[in-house]
């Protein structure tokens, strides 16, 4: 009786190790097989977007240090030290200071170095897993990537359900539009937009998501800045303007930009030649969102605002401010006011 209670409790614990030690296969952003042994508890990140993510699902406490884009926001990423970041970016990596710190990965954007990194790191024995949590053409497949890495499917489930929630509801509404409006959007320099097929796609998908024809929604448009003109000719329905304020270009923090600053930025667009006598400054249908607030969950946030601004009718009972409210408090901080800014 003794000898098969015995092997009952060996066989028992045989089977518990080999569910505890089952391997993790997925494919990455880049299509790479991905194996890992065990759920990750060690790793570096880079992008605030991805840092957002991570957070959002309950698993920050294996992230053990991240880029200066993200750290540089001492409000809300208070426990992160610059002076401990892996490098500016995620094109620009502290590969020695990523050794030293000897994470089993670094999970990075589609748009980094990732090809570098893995020449760079394999050697040490670190893996690179390519997440782009700016990426809202395929944001559940984004997260749920990493509620494999870090073995919380449940985090990653009840994002994904929020995310698909507020996206479909746009995305049901508008559908049923037929008459759509046009916007132009703006980032950072004067006449500088996002063009679809770069880095800058989030926005494009964004812009397409919430129902507006994007006056420069033309994958062959090259260089940095658009023909002004365009804008004239065009004459949109809604004209958005997407700041980083303080922040490193591109990005964006916690603190919104001073109620002044956002009045300067305003007063120069709307004094352009031409502008005045555009419908969209007439009707006062111009914004000015930042990088953090619009960028939030692949752009959701800017998805919710977008289709507010320019289908108020049809999304009377949507509530933006709502929706960041709720993306803020998984966070774990409160709203912050002064994101958005209408010209008066």
């Amino acid at each position: 009786m003794k000898k098969s209670i015995k092997k009952f409790m060996l066989f028992l614990f045989l089977f518990i190790s080999s569910l505890s030690f089952a391997e993790i296969r997925f494919k990455d952003d880049v299509g790479r097989e991905i194996v890992l042994e065990k759920p990750l508890t060690r790793v570096v990140v880079a992008s605030r977007y991805n840092n957002e993510l991570i957070r959002a699902i309950g698993s920050i406490k294996n992230v053990i240090s991240v880029d200066d884009n993200t750290a540089q926001d001492r409000v809300y990423w208070k426990d992160f030290d610059p002076k401990n970041s892996i490098g500016k970016g995620q094109n620009n990596l502290n590969y020695e200071k990523i050794i030293e710190l000897a994470p089993e990965a670094l999970i990075t954007p589609r748009n980094s170095s990732y090809e570098k990194d893995i020449e760079q790191l394999s050697k040490a024995g670190i893996k690179v897993i390519v997440v782009t949590g700016w990426d809202n053409a395929h944001m559940p497949e984004q997260i749920e990537r990493l509620g494999k890495i870090f073995g919380n499917e449940k985090g990653a489930k009840k994002l994904i359900e929020f995310y698909n929630k507020n996206l479909n509801e746009v995305k049901k509404r508008v559908a049923k539009i037929k008459n759509k409006k046009t916007m132009y959007w703006e980032y950072g320099e004067p006449y500088t937009t996002a063009i679809p097929g770069t880095s800058n796609d989030g926005w494009v998908n964004m812009m397409r998501v919430a129902g507006g024809i994007n006056i420069f929604d033309d994958p062959t448009i090259k260089g940095k800045t658009i023909d002004p003109e365009k804008i004239l000719l065009e004459d949109p329905d809604l004209i958005i303007k997407t700041t980083s304020g303080a922040a490193y270009k591109n990005t964006g923090v916690y603190t919104a930009p001073s109620q002044e600053e956002c009045k300067n930025i305003m007063n120069e667009m709307i004094n352009r030649s031409g502008w005045k006598d555009l419908k969209a400054v007439k009707n006062k249908n111009v914004y000015i969102t930042t990088g953090f607030c619009a960028g939030g969950l692949g752009k959701l946030i800017g998805v919710m605002y977008t289709a507010k601004w320019l289908y108020p009718e049809e999304m009377k009972d949507i509530n933006p401010d709502k929706v960041f409210d709720e993306w803020m408090a998984m966070q774990g901080v409160k709203a912050p006011k002064g994101h958005v800014y209408k010209l008066k």
